[in-house]
């Protein structure tokens, strides 16, 4: 768990009028179920990100660890959007459908298990479509540049985590962005610092690091929203993670499938326009990137309605 001085870094505030919001979050998340914590299966598979040799096994008896977490993968597994086969293990999962996609739906369910609905007056059926379709298009947009190792799904799924902690803790303040947001017909990110001193991306790192998140997944969230400004000389590899989620959050928002006003994006403007994207060309995109985006917005359906049916 971080101390209170670990969690400060990420909720610098400009406004000492409303600096009592950081320290209220860091109240929050020092305090023992506060926020719910993942299931030591899912904190565990965030672990194990961190070594690129995990094998099959490693993951399996991770996973096994936690009955709730294994019954929910087998489920998902077993849905239509896997070919609806009978799938009775784990293990079964894996030699079928594979140890990546198994480790993106675990992430799934433990996320979706920790941070359960609420109370404002949003379609928060939307924002889990949001959240795991923006998990699916940064691994997407990332294995362009380099093998994929967990955290890019887990960064997008949690890139928004800090609006639930908003809604959960600060209900009036929530409503109010969404409304001076709707009015302003701008996005949430625009308003939130003028309101409660710092943005959801601040807030979702102290959530992600409170959670033992990967140092990277805290930094992708941390910047989710940039800026991603040009650079010269060596690009920020800070920042990579970060442009990632920030393309699949800006597709997922052309798709349509995000909370009303969460970024306000022209639809008219080109992908490779955004400055995430520009940012994201100083790199080398070994592997290339094919991305049907219906295709994905269909599976992402499927997902969910696996889980909650």
């Amino acid at each position: 768990m971080p101390t209170p001085n670990e969690l400060e870094q990420y909720l610098v505030c400009n406004f000492p009028d409303k600096e009592w919001v950081g320290q209220k979050v860091i109240q929050i998340l020092v305090s023992d179920g506060a926020i719910p914590a993942f299931s030591s299966a899912a904190i565990k598979l965030g672990e194990l990100t961190r070594d690129q040799d995990i094998s099959m096994d490693d993951i399996k008896n991770v996973i096994e660890m936690d009955p709730g977490l294994s019954s929910d993968c087998i489920k998902v597994a077993s849905s239509a959007g896997f070919g609806a086969r009978r799938i009775s293990s784990i293990q079964q999962a894996l030699m079928i459908i594979g140890m990546e996609q198994i480790k993106r739906i675990a992430f799934a369910m433990g996320v979706m298990k920790s941070f359960n609905p609420f109370k404002g007056k949003v379609d928060w059926d939307k924002f889990w479509l949001h959240s795991v379709l923006v998990g699916r298009l940064t691994e997407k947009v990332a294995e362009a540049y380099r093998p994929a190792t967990g955290r890019e799904y887990l960064a997008g799924l949690l890139h928004d985590c800090g609006k639930i902690l908003l809604e959960r803790y600060f209900p009036e303040e929530f409503c109010r962005i969404i409304t001076v947001a709707q009015r302003r017909r701008c996005s949430h990110s625009v308003v939130e610092k003028g309101i409660i001193g710092v943005n959801h991306a601040q807030l979702g790192a102290a959530v992600c690091a409170s959670l033992q998140a990967h140092p990277e997944v805290i930094q992708a969230v941390l910047h989710h929203h940039g800026p991603f400004g040009g650079s010269e000389g060596k690009p920020d590899d800070k920042k990579f993670l970060a442009a990632c989620v920030s393309v699949g959050d800006a597709l997922a928002n052309y798709a349509q499938a995000n909370i009303t006003g969460a970024r306000v994006i022209n639809p008219d403007t080109p992908i490779d326009q955004l400055s995430e994207w520009r940012f994201l060309r100083q790199y080398r995109m070994s592997y290339g990137l094919e991305l049907d985006l219906a295709a994905e917005v269909a599976a992402t359906e499927q997902d969910l309605k696996a889980v909650s049916g």
